[in-house]
């Protein structure tokens, strides 16, 4: 029994050699597969008393949450802006994964942390040390209100919890009061967009009696305000991304052109030929300071009027925003110095019967000057290559 048990198993030792030398063959002659590429991952802590915002180089355009301890959002009126606040006090570690437009894809690993340091990350930077957005200090009472005062009407305004009101100054775009809800506020933060593109961030915490009870944000420069162009934002009305926009404007101030231009009070001002791309326009405007004295910007205005106003009638006047302003961060015009910037909209025309007005307004002072374009102007709008 045990020798028929032996020639039975023979015939099926003999046959799997071959195999085996064969599959070793294939094998040793197969290329090899080259190893996946790991994806960088960005440590990130949030907390449900703060909201932290990420700026992406590009729209953003999908957000996976790896559990329901997280919360996340586009920030309103901006594409490549993302929030991300704790559900609740506390959550076992998990992860998120952002996708842009770009075709990049962005992975973090998220924790709780309920007084988080960072609460701005700049995933556009040249270098992980420049990623962090700088947070400026601010403190309210529920007794007294404080105002901030920015350079462009304000689009987005995100409170870290409900211990802090606030709202627009009736009246004015560009304004935004603050106050404490009540004298138990806990340490929370407040994250204020504007028309301009520009990221402003603030630590709240409550003072019975705050010394600053207004803070003009359009003074800042750069090393005090936002550094680097990760502050700024792509605006959801304008679907190109910040480095194009930037490349778009400069290409529209080298070429020249005028679609209007005016000389007053040794202050020059000359719009160039309008730009176009993708449904947007790009403005450019070339100021020049002619006098011995500095020239301080106040804010540019555009609106739509008509050619013509009739006596006893109400005047009829539409103002435009701009989705983004190159150059926006700059305010100073030296004696015998100038000032280029493009003001960027989402397409519009303009009636036959109207025009649309540019205004530069002196800060504190009256050397205000007056531009006007017509429909035509836009329909010469050039492209960029």
């Amino acid at each position: 029994m045990r020798i028929a048990l032996a020639l039975c198993t023979l015939p099926l030792s003999l046959a799997a050699a071959p195999a085996l030398a064969q599959s070793t063959t294939l094998a040793s002659t197969r290329p090899v597969a080259p190893a996946a590429a790991k994806l960088a991952t960005y440590p990130l802590f949030v907390s449900e008393q703060k909201t932290t915002h990420l700026v992406f180089p590009s729209p953003v355009t999908y957000v996976d949450l790896g559990s329901a301890g997280l919360i996340a959002a586009k920030a309103t009126g901006s594409e490549n802006i993302v929030r991300v606040k704790a559900a609740g006090s506390g959550f076992s570690e998990t992860n998120m994964t952002v996708l842009t437009a770009s075709g990049k894809l962005y992975s973090f690993v998220v924790g709780y942390q309920r007084n988080p340091r960072q609460l701005g990350l700049d995933l556009g930077a040249a270098s992980a040390g420049s990623a962090k957005l700088p947070v400026l200090p601010l403190y309210v009472s529920d007794q007294k209100t404080t105002h901030l005062v920015f350079p462009y009407p304000v689009t987005y305004v995100d409170l870290g919890n409900s211990g802090i009101l606030a709202a627009k100054a009736t009246g004015a775009d560009n304004i935004v009061r603050v106050k404490a809800a009540s004298n138990r506020l806990t340490e929370t933060n407040m994250t204020v967009l504007t028309s301009g593109g520009k990221l402003y961030m603030f630590v709240v915490n409550y003072q019975h009696d705050p010394k600053v009870l207004s803070l003009d944000l359009s003074t800042m420069t750069g090393s005090t305000a936002q550094a680097g162009s990760g502050s700024e934002a792509i605006l959801s009305n304008t679907p190109i991304p910040q480095g194009n926009l930037d490349a778009y404007s400069k290409q529209a101030l080298a070429r020249g052109g005028s679609a209007a231009s005016d000389t007053k009070n040794q202050l020059s001002v000359r719009a160039g030929s309008v730009g176009y791309q993708q449904e947007t326009l790009f403005f450019p405007l070339h100021l020049r300071n002619r006098s011995n004295v500095t020239y301080d910007v106040d804010f540019v205005k555009f609106y739509i009027q008509d050619k013509k106003l009739v006596k006893r009638t109400a005047e009829q006047a539409i103002e435009l925003t701009p989705t983004y302003v190159y150059n926006g961060n700059l305010k100073k015009i030296e004696a015998a110095g100038k000032l280029q910037q493009v003001f960027v909209f989402k397409k519009f025309t303009i009636p036959d019967q109207k025009n649309l007005v540019i205004e530069v307004y002196e800060k504190g002072g009256g050397r205000n000057i007056k531009l006007k374009l017509s429909n035509s102007d836009l329909l010469r709008a050039r492209g960029f290559r």
